[in-house]
């Protein structure tokens, strides 16, 4: 069997699609990842052979509309039009990424068609080669808008292939617990979650326990120092008053920047799955694989979300037991101090927490899921 996976323009969404698309290369089947061409090396990375879907650098993507006029961003991520934004810029990158996706699909005619949740160019390969496609979906994001936006952007490819909108896949596959997916998601094949991300040597102290409770703060891998920076350094000043060792897993120009101004924190690349078991609590903005890796250790979490889409998801894990959760207008200093003390001492957060760990490892694994996949690719 052969399968393409198409990968959207976060280091995320290559983790996201990794698990399943290892098992599947370890089961015998021909498995490439497309990603934008400033992504290849995150996919190379894990471990997968690595096709660049665009020729266009994702930032004028994000920055120029279809017509050559330059896109409006929105100031405010919470507004409407900011998902909307998103989802134009989505449907753009997925524009792109056909011209040379068709040549591959072409030539290489795969079985079946994998996209994470905004990956609209597997959608449409799919259709119109005949070929089935899997949406995998990783949290219980509020993308309603986002594929609204896409359906807008992408218009003349949907006509050309006779679309009024985008069409269903024949199989989503979600790797989301069923205790905090929410009530009305669509029917799913589960997926257990297995961590999958950029490696590095290790070192001991990544791996054991220190004397001391420590807490992890992250913004993601997308952190820079004008994206989710002012939060981790906040949470980082507030976090200094507590008797904790503080570890910030961030790429190289965000520890600078936080090392420049706490030399007393661990800051740098450190794998979040060798480092999350030896943690007691877990900082960060609510992102989906963050979440799930935090999860499957145990680890009780303050979910500080910064985008409007997964505000829901973060209130799912709240309203289970196993995290905290503040909007933007909610953490004012003296809620982030009582939160980071009810997760830190009160032990019903740990023990949900190990509660959700545990129906996670019970999911199926990846191999399980190809063949599932494998079935579908046969009818």
């Amino acid at each position: 069997m052969k399968l393409l996976f198409v990968a959207g323009p976060t280091p995320s969404n290559i983790f996201a699609l990794a698990p399943l698309a290892t098992a599947a290369r370890n089961a015998g089947h021909q498995v490439f990842m497309s990603a934008p061409k400033e992504l290849t090396s995150v996919v190379t990375g894990v471990g997968l052979p690595a096709i660049a879907a665009t020729t266009t650098d994702l930032t004028a993507i994000k920055a120029t509309r279809r017509s050559g006029e330059p896109e409006h961003v929105p100031d405010d991520v919470d507004h409407p039009d900011f998902i909307q934004y998103t989802g134009r810029w989505f449907g753009r990158l997925a524009a792109h990424s056909l011209v040379r996706l068709r040549e591959v699909v072409a030539a290489w005619r795969p079985d079946a068609l994998v996209g994470g949740p905004h990956a609209y160019a597997a959608a449409l390969l799919a259709h119109e080669y005949d070929v089935p496609w899997i949406r995998h979906s990783w949290t219980a994001l509020d993308t309603v808008g986002i594929h609204t936006g896409s359906e807008g952007e992408l218009t003349p490819e949907l006509a050309e292939l006779g679309l009024g909108r985008l069409v269903l896949p024949d199989l989503l596959v979600d790797n989301c617990p069923p205790a905090i997916r929410p009530a009305d998601a669509a029917p799913a094949q589960q997926i257990r979650w297995t961590p999958l991300n950029t490696q590095r040597p290790l070192e001991p102290w990544m791996y054991t326990r220190p004397a001391r409770r420590r807490v992890c703060v992250t913004g993601g891998s997308m952190a820079t120092t004008s994206n989710n920076f002012d939060l981790i350094r906040s949470m980082v000043q507030r976090l200094t008053a507590l008797d904790a060792e503080i570890v910030i897993p961030a790429p190289a120009e965000v520890a600078d920047a936080l090392h420049a101004q706490f030399p007393q924190v661990r800051a740098g690349w450190i794998p979040l799955d060798v480092l999350m078991p030896t943690c007691d609590l877990i900082v960060h903005h609510a992102g989906g694989l963050t979440g799930l890796t935090a999860s499957l250790a145990g680890v009780p979490q303050l979910l500080l979300p910064q985008e409007a889409k997964v505000h829901e998801a973060a209130r799912l894990v709240a309203d289970y037991g196993a995290a905290r959760s503040l909007l933007p207008h909610e953490a004012d200093p003296d809620s982030v101090g009582k939160a980071l003390d009810a997760l830190l001492d009160d032990p019903a957060y740990t023990d949900r927490s190990h509660d959700l760990g545990r129906e996670i490892a019970a999911m199926p694994s990846p191999a399980e899921v190809v063949a599932v996949l494998e079935d579908l690719a046969a009818r």
